[in-house]
């Protein structure tokens, strides 16, 4: 009995987890378009969801919801008005996701020691691989010029392709 005990407090840890790096990788990204507007606009009136499904949280700058597969920046004033601001803002998300990767594949193959007496140095390793896929996953979706597949978000465009069709647009 104290085995099933041990595997589902285990499984439910490891869930836990997981979704806690889903959510932080969506939010960081979600982070970073913040800051591209903020950087472009000068404004810092914007809201952030991340997630879908029953609501978690919810304050004036973000809402959390249950699936964290997705996420969405909104500006709360219409202050994109070129293709410059538009551009930075767009770019935030990705250029966030970036970060995370590079740091996260420097944790993962820069010689860093993960032994401690507290947590196993396989369960940190593992991880950091799993935080690696996140953010690389949303790195790679969001500049892939397509429309989202599920979520809330399904239909719309990818940071990318909204990029692209700015450009474009901006150049005819």
């Amino acid at each position: 009995m104290p085995e099933i005990i041990a595997i589902l407090m285990e499984s439910v840890i490891f869930i836990g987890v997981v979704w806690l790096l889903i959510f932080v990788a969506a939010l960081w990204h979600e982070i970073g378009h913040a800051l591209g507007y903020m950087l472009a606009t000068r404004n810092t009136k914007w809201h952030i969801r991340v997630g879908w499904g029953k609501r978690l949280l919810n304050t004036g700058r973000l809402t959390v919801s249950l699936l964290p597969f997705d996420g969405y920046f909104t500006p709360a004033e219409d202050k994109i008005d070129t293709v410059a601001k538009l551009v930075a803002t767009l770019s935030g998300g990705p250029a966030a996701s970036l970060v995370s990767v590079a740091g996260l594949a420097f944790l993962k193959f820069g010689g860093v020691s993960f032994s401690s007496g507290i947590f196993a140095s396989d369960a940190v390793a593992f991880f950091i691989d799993c935080a690696l896929s996140v953010n690389l996953f949303i790195l790679i979706l969001s500049v892939i010029p397509a429309h989202y597949f599920c979520g809330k978000i399904k239909g719309l465009e990818t940071d990318g392709l909204q990029i692209i069709k700015a450009v474009k647009k901006s150049r005819s």
